[in-house]
Formats: C-alpha cells, structure tokens, sequence
C-alpha cells in the first residue's frame, strides 16, 4: 500500500506483552480461548510466525487490553530490533524500569508524546484513539494529520475506516484496544505490506460478501451451538452482488412471532429495496411464549447474542453488506434483547429502534444511534425499564442531559445534546395509546413508529 513504508520483516520479535508472556499453543496451532474467536485467523496467523505469545495455560486472552509501556516494546521491537542501548529518563513516570528503552526511543523517534503533565502513564490502558495513532506514526503513515479545529485523532480514525480495518462507528476513542484488534490490525497490515491481501480503500466499510454469487435458495435457517434456527429473510428485488445493502435485525416479542412482526413493524415497507431484512425467531420456534435467553445468563451472554453474530456473519460472507449500516429493531421483549445487544455488540451495530422494552445492563463496547419508544401508560413493560434504557445509550454514547425537541412531534421525541459523533440518542415517551384494531393498548406498536425508525436510521448516513 502506497501510505505505508516497508518496516515488516519476518524475523522480526513481536511480543504482544512483556518477554515473560511464554508460549503456549495448541496442537491444532491456536490458543485454547480464540477457538471461533472473531480475531482467531489473525491470532493464529502471528502466532505461527512467533510474532504473538501466550500464557503457559494455554489462553491469550484476545478481549483484555494493552497498556502503553506494552504497546511501545511492541512497536519498537517490531521495526527495530532489540534496542542496543539504554535509555532513560524520557518523562517524570519513566526512569529506568523494563520499559524505559522502548517508552524512551519511541519518544526520541517521534512515535508517542507524554502527557500535558510531563508523564507517560506507562501502566494506562492503549485506548483506540491512542493505539491508531501509535501504530501508524510507527509506520509512518502519510496523510494522517488533523486540520484546524479537528479532533487529533480523526484522521487516524477515517484513515482506519478507509481501509476497513475498523469502522469509525465501531468504538469511542477513548474504549481501550485489545489484544485482539491488536492482533488484527497488525495481521491485516503484514498481508497488504506482503501483497498476500491489499486493503481495500473507500468510503465505505464492506463485507466480505461484495463480489460473490448469492445462496440459491435464501438462507432461512443456520445452526447455532447444535440447534437448528430460524429466521425469515428478505432480499431486496434489486440485490447485485457489487451494491451494498443495509442489513436490518427484526426481534420480535415475547407472545408474536417473526411473521407477526413482519406484519406490523413496517419498516421493511419504508426502506424498500434499500435493505436486507432478517427476521429472527426466538426459542421455541412454532409456540409461544417465546424468549432470547436463558434463564441464568448474565448480561454479556444472553444465549442469543450468538444467533446474532452467525446470522451476521453468515450474511456478512454471503452478501454485499454496509458495514456501516447494521441495525436492529425490536418490540416488548425484543427490544429488551435488542436494548441488551446494542450494548454488548456496539462494535458493530450502527443503530437501533426500539419499542416498550427494557434492558440488560452491562459494560457496552461501542457507540450505539439510537431511536427508542416508550408509552408512561404501559403496563406491561413499565415506563421505568425504557427510562433504564434511555439513560443506558445516554453513558453508552456519551451525551448531556440537555435535550431539543425533534420529529415526530406524535411522538413527543427529543434528542440529547453533546452525544458523541454520529451517536445521537432520541428519546420518544408517547401517548399514542390506541392499538391497531383501535383499541385502548399503551404497548401497542404504533403505525408510525416503523417508518419514523426508518427516517432515523437513514439520518444516519455519511
């Protein structure tokens, strides 16, 4: 790739953390605790160029973070070698611990700065922002530098997005890295850097899918953790196999299932063929009361999180998919479910629309759009829970309290001010009581909801 200089060689030592970090693979060649990780072939590919390690039991722990000090030896290791001398004393928190060398030429070549302070915080957490900017300063990346009222990091994070390495919409800046999108980064730019697999460029943040003949028929099932799911699918009557397409989660409720959703939510009407429709169907599949979890799960393992991501990734790989543009959209329990997964995959959901549900509180990966509906006369899925919610995108997105009024008047929406780009939370606490066959019903999904959700979700285009 024309930005990036030639620094990678084979031999070169990358320790994913300090030397003490012994190696431990499988015989299958990968690391006990990324079996169908979604980082696994990058894990597995460094590992078996001795570029990353392992703890002797066998676990790498792809999820858990890097600190700076960590990052730095990596980087300097990676393009020069083992340091031939010692250096020391380069900020008020680095004298001449372990890392001192690394934290130290690293300064002395430009890659990182300290502090406003004067320190370095070797032992603080490489957050997204950071290591973007590290690694590519230490590749010598052109054309990454910020205009004039720009966030520094911004180019460092298009310049990610450009090359789909990691959408913009993925993370908040300051959410740590981990070792595992370590891992990739660093395997993705060995492949562009060895012409085994250039990156792409563009605007957009594509599947693997784009280019490949479609399934004949359409998937409607997949089996996930030994069970045989289902799903309805909807194929815009103009898919081509080089034109992206929004995709769009529908999760219906406890007592409706995937064909009654389809029925009355409506947004598949407002999009047209602008989107690829998948309408889950929770457990059990031909009677109700239907669910998306099990009793017991914890928040961050709702057991239908991975019937989310193998339909994500099924589609992913068999479709031309806008990456930047994965939504979901749920009703009564299946906008719980759906409030619940926005929060825990926020790396890779662009927005959502949700209806008279709560959620599962938990550590949220990502920033979420977010457009959500509450009646304060529902009964059955009291006003309290939408409010948990609500205020759950408010920390998740990073916004103010302070609010505007926004469409649908019907509604009574507002939208919070300060939220982070292109993360906005709207929050519609309406009264429109009457249910579709006329009746008084305040967990009614009202007509104008689907295409006021669509509305939202095209507002959030680049």
């Amino acid at each position: 790739m024309k930005h990036l200089k030639q620094f990678f060689t084979l031999s070169a030592a990358f320790f994913l953390i300090s030397s003490s970090f012994p190696t431990s693979l499988l015989a299958q060649g990968t690391f006990s605790d990324v079996i169908g990780h979604s980082y696994q072939d990058s894990i597995d590919f460094l590992a078996e160029r001795n570029i990353v390690q392992g703890h002797s039991d066998g676990l790498f722990r792809a999820d858990e973070p890097l600190n700076r000090a960590e990052l730095m030896k990596i980087l300097i290791e990676q393009r020069f070698g083992t340091p031939k001398e010692a250096l020391s004393n380069c900020f008020k928190d680095v004298a001449n611990e372990w890392f001192a060398t690394y934290v130290c030429q690293g300064h002395a070549e430009g890659i990182v700065d300290g502090y406003p302070d004067g320190r370095f915080g070797p032992g603080r957490e490489v957050n997204m922002a950071e290591g973007l900017k590290m690694v590519f300063e230490n590749f010598e990346i052109q054309n990454v530098t910020a205009t004039e009222g720009e966030n520094w990091f911004v180019p460092y994070v298009e310049f990610a997005h450009e090359h789909s390495l990691f959408s913009k919409h993925s993370y908040l800046p300051n959410r740590s890295m981990t070792r595992g999108e370590m891992s990739f980064l660093v395997h993705q730019l060995i492949l562009d850097q060895e012409a085994l697999s250039p990156l792409k460029t563009g605007a957009r943040y594509l599947s693997s899918g784009c280019g490949t003949a479609a399934p004949n028929p359409v998937p409607t099932q997949s089996q996930v953790n030994g069970l045989s799911r289902h799903y309805i699918t909807v194929i815009p009557d103009d898919y081509n196999i080089n034109t992206p397409k929004k995709l769009i989660f529908a999760f219906h409720g406890r007592t409706n299932s995937n064909s009654d959703v389809r029925g009355y939510y409506k947004v598949e009407q407002a999009a047209g063929n602008e989107a690829i429709m998948i309408y889950p169907s929770g457990l059990p599949t031909n009677s109700s009361p239907r669910n998306w979890a099990d009793a017991g799960n914890s928040a961050s393992e709702l057991r239908d999180y991975a019937f989310f991501d193998q339909l994500l990734e099924e589609f992913s790989s068999d479709y031309c998919i806008d990456l930047d543009e994965v939504y979901v959209v749920g009703h009564s329990l299946g906008a719980w479910f759906t409030n619940s997964l926005a929060c825990q995959r926020g790396n890779v959901i662009r927005g959502v629309g949700t209806l008279g549900g709560g959620t599962s509180i938990g550590e949220c990966t990502g920033p979420v759009a977010t457009m959500i509906w509450h009646n304060p006369n529902d009964r059955l899925a009291p006003f309290s829970s939408g409010e948990v919610a609500r205020d759950q995108y408010i920390r998740q997105n990073q916004c103010g309290q302070a609010t505007v009024s926004v469409a649908p008047a019907a509604g009574n929406c507002v939208a919070y001010q300060g939220c982070y780009k292109d993360a906005p939370v709207v929050w519609c606490p309406h009264t429109l009581n009457e249910g579709w066959n006329g009746s008084y019903y305040p967990h009614n999904w009202p007509k104008i909801a689907g295409p006021e959700i669509w509305t939202f979700f095209k507002s959030l285009e680049d």
